[in-house]
């Protein structure tokens, strides 16, 4: 989520309902003096991170968007260095976000005007692998049933580092470009989708640190093929031109589409349309105007027949959370384990290239 224009008028609106946060100074801390009572700071490469829940959590968060940076950079290859530390505010609970001025239904947010991502400690972290309790006795129907219910509820919650991975993108496209652009936003909303579901790997030791791409964003998907079945999609010779506006008028709908689509394109059909993303984002940065750009990047391609492969690639996902009401003898995911990422199309996205 972008906040423009409304952040200064919520912010205001928050500060007289809920506890004042004290002085917190926007953008970065750099000297000590600035830093206020309660909170840390630590920089990594890329990042200046202001944490309130201590230097640990600081730590794992700046590693895992490190990693984020990396791999933003290796699809969206910049043609400068990094300068400036990005700025990153990690509070303790819901309410001293709000009281910042963090809005309402969001657990994190990217603000280009005070140039920095915000987010609070949600107490879902990906980095954790957290198994079932201990059952004793033979499993009944109504544990099984318990069990899906909590994990339900368990991707209900918004995960920390997912949520400051997709604000991540925000405030690196903002970097990349270097000032003030339009985006559409199937493209702005759907990869900061994509990269919410970006898993840390938990690779051997030496090896260097990644991150697993194309994995399903379990929430988007229930939601869309609710969608589909319903009729609600949004034919995609208009939903490639909606901005910010007409998104947010469904966002239910058209969040979940964004991400579906953008892990279309990267995705599936054997890579025909992989280099879509990684073009349409080189050439806005080159180029504000969004409509030629649009129209460069998917010139060639038939979106109406796009539009029949798409429909067939949601029909085909599958959700890494059983539906809590479904039948008892459907297989149970192995507690624990790894989910499976869609097949990419050559291992990993392209960076941004000529022609499609």
């Amino acid at each position: 989520m972008r906040i423009r224009a409304l952040l200064p008028l919520l912010s205001f609106c928050l500060a007289m309902a809920l506890p004042a946060q004290g002085e917190l100074k926007a953008g970065p801390w750099q000297t000590a003096g600035k830093i206020p009572p309660g909170w840390v700071v630590h920089n990594t490469k890329n990042y200046h991170v202001q944490s309130q829940c201590g230097i640990d959590k600081a730590k794992r968060l700046g590693a895992h968007m490190e990693i984020m940076n990396a791999v933003y950079r290796s699809m969206f290859k910049p043609d400068k260095a990094g300068a400036k530390l990005q700025t990153i505010k990690l509070f303790q609970d819901e309410a001293s976000y709000h009281a910042y001025g963090g809005p309402q239904g969001a657990a994190a947010y990217f603000s280009w005007t005070e140039r920095e991502m915000v987010c609070y400690d949600t107490g879902k972290w990906s980095d954790e692998v957290k198994a079932d309790g201990p059952t004793t006795g033979p499993e009944t129907p109504l544990d099984r049933l318990k069990r899906r219910r909590s994990r339900f509820l368990d991707m209900l919650t918004m995960d920390l580092l997912g949520t400051a991975a997709h604000e991540g993108w925000h405030q690196y496209f903002d970097w990349y470009v270097g000032s003030k652009v339009d985006l559409p936003s199937w493209i702005d909303e759907g990869m900061g989708d994509y990269f919410y579901a970006a898993a840390p790997k938990r690779d051997a030791k030496g090896k260097k640190p990644s991150a697993t791409l194309g994995l399903p964003n379990d929430g988007r998907l229930w939601v869309l093929q609710v969608a589909q079945r319903q009729g609600l999609m949004v034919p995609l010779e208009r939903f490639v031109t909606m901005l910010q506006g007409d998104y947010y008028s469904n966002p239910d709908v058209c969040y979940a589409q964004g991400w579906a689509f953008c892990q279309f394109l990267l995705h599936a059909e054997n890579g025909k349309y992989a280099k879509v993303i990684p073009n349409y984002v080189r050439l806005i940065k080159d180029d504000s105007n969004w409509r030629v750009v649009t129209e460069k990047a998917f010139k060639g391609l038939d979106l109406k027949v796009m539009d029949k492969e798409f429909h067939a690639y949601v029909q085909s996902l599958k959700p890494t959370v059983q539906d809590p009401m479904a039948e008892d003898d459907e297989p149970e995911p192995e507690a624990g384990a790894e989910p499976t990422p869609a097949p990419p199309a050559e291992g990993t996205p392209p960076a941004a290239g000529d022609g499609h």
